[in-house]
């Protein structure tokens, strides 16, 4: 089943240096227009180095850059009118999700919050990471620094969160 992501998990895991994850856990990874115009070419504009990870994942046919048809594109556009949290990128991956029947990857709480009352579901960065711990992808050790790097990247997470997100991954037994 293929994914769709939203810029945030695409620029986190970029930043520490896991994106290839979305491939090795969902196979096929798409990422709506906007989404790829807001984590590469905004990205390049401004000198972001983690957008030629993205870039280069797209190049290579990892990533998938997908178009929705018109009259998507006009609900997308209303989505953004009436819901003023959420911008075009939030609204494109919200849509082709539904429309893909696929898992939604998206960090922010008001886009989420909308997917999940579609009846969508969503999870963020950090479910990537504990994903592919539970996968195997990943040991306890480097699920914790993957982690913690994006804390320390300025990844914001409530600290009780945190303390339990860490204590799930060291508990972790495969």
């Amino acid at each position: 089943m293929p994914v769709v992501s939203n810029t945030g998990p695409l620029i986190w895991l970029s930043k520490i240096g896991k994106l290839n994850l979305l491939t090795k856990l969902y196979g096929e990874v798409l990422i709506p227009e906007e989404v790829y115009k807001e984590a590469v070419e905004r990205g390049l504009e401004e000198g972001f180095s983690d957008t030629l990870v993205i870039k280069e994942h797209v190049d290579q046919g990892l990533m998938r850059i997908a178009r929705l048809n018109e009259s998507l594109i006009e609900l997308c556009q209303r989505i953004v009118e009436h819901a003023f949290e959420i911008h075009v990128g939030e609204a494109q991956a919200i849509v082709m999700a539904r429309e893909t029947n696929s898992l939604l990857l998206m960090d922010e709480s008001s886009g989420r919050a909308l997917a999940e009352t579609w009846g969508l579901k969503v999870g963020g960065t950090i479910y990537v990471i504990t994903k592919a711990l539970r996968e195997g992808l990943l040991d306890n050790k480097g699920a914790k620094e993957a982690t913690l790097q994006l804390i320390s990247k300025g990844l914001r997470i409530e600290p009780k969160l945190l303390a339990g997100i860490l204590r799930e991954i060291e508990s972790f037994t495969p």
